[in-house]
């Protein structure tokens, strides 16, 4: 039997390649978007409406997806918001609706899911963190500690569900290389950035980061399939440097940290 999957935020990059690679696979994929009359008319899977930040939508969302499917058998939470600024430069409001998106809203998918989850039998969840989520960033700070904080509900999710058959895996892939501009809405700046801030470098670091990456959304989502057919799942994945840094920040001594994040932006 083909296993039905939930990808969350496919209205365009990662996971717009995920479910497509996932449908083409052989999966009974379902997508997410805020509003689904803003998919192409070619998208090749059934696209439900779901706002992250509303109990309601979620809720509408999933039972829709099991009324038309009968199950979900793998969540894959996709959906991520990004602002680049120092802690001064970004206004609490930005923060909290980042917040409000990444972190708040991967938790209103679990804690509505575990019941579908635990009625059926079975289930993964597939929590996309980053090198964020790993390595705290200036000015990213409400970006990398939202990450941060995914990676510890995470965790604690996959110890509550330690003896049912409910996996929790945490995905940790870097910048990816993607067919977009290299600065562009996906780098959102903080509102009224000033013109000479430091910020600046950072985006445009970002950019370049993403151009010269040797990881790409469909290696990002090749990854994620042979994760779903693992017997015995991981807790996390890390992928491309995200593999090395995890050894670095559990055996590297603060002052190699430091150097690698002034390194960031040139020193």
């Amino acid at each position: 039997m083909s296993k039905t999957v939930l990808a969350c935020g496919v209205s365009s990059g990662l996971g717009q390649v995920v479910a497509e690679h996932l449908r083409d696979a052989g999966f009974s994929v379902f997508g997410t978007m805020r509003d689904p009359s803003g998919a192409p008319p070619t998208t090749p899977f059934p696209v439900v409406p779901m706002d992250v930040t509303s109990e309601e939508s979620v809720a509408a969302c999933l039972e829709e997806v099991t009324r038309q499917a009968g199950r979900i058998d793998v969540v894959i939470n996709c959906f991520n918001e990004m602002i680049l600024g120092t802690v001064e430069e970004t206004p609490m409001k930005e923060v909290e609706s980042l917040y409000d998106v990444n972190l708040f809203g991967v938790i209103r998918v679990c804690r509505q899911v575990l019941p579908i989850m635990r009625r059926q039998g079975g289930g993964t969840i597939i929590n996309m963190s980053s090198l964020g989520g790993l390595l705290a960033v200036p000015h990213l700070s409400a970006y990398t500690s939202a990450k941060f904080a995914i990676e510890a509900f995470s965790e604690a999710l996959y110890h509550e569900l330690r003896g049912e058959p409910i996996d929790v895996v945490i995905m940790q892939p870097v910048a990816m290389r993607m067919d977009r501009p290299e600065v562009g809405s996906h780098l959102k700046p903080a509102q009224n950035l000033p013109a000479d801030s430091a910020t600046h470098r950072m985006i445009a670091r970002m950019g370049q980061d993403s151009r010269e990456s040797g990881l790409t959304p469909q290696a990002v989502a090749e990854e994620i399939q042979r994760v779903i057919l693992l017997d015995k799942k991981p807790l996390r994945r890390p992928m491309d440097r995200a593999k090395a840094l995890t050894w670095v920040k559990r055996l590297a001594p603060q002052a190699v940290i430091d150097r690698m994040i002034a390194g960031l932006l040139g020193g």
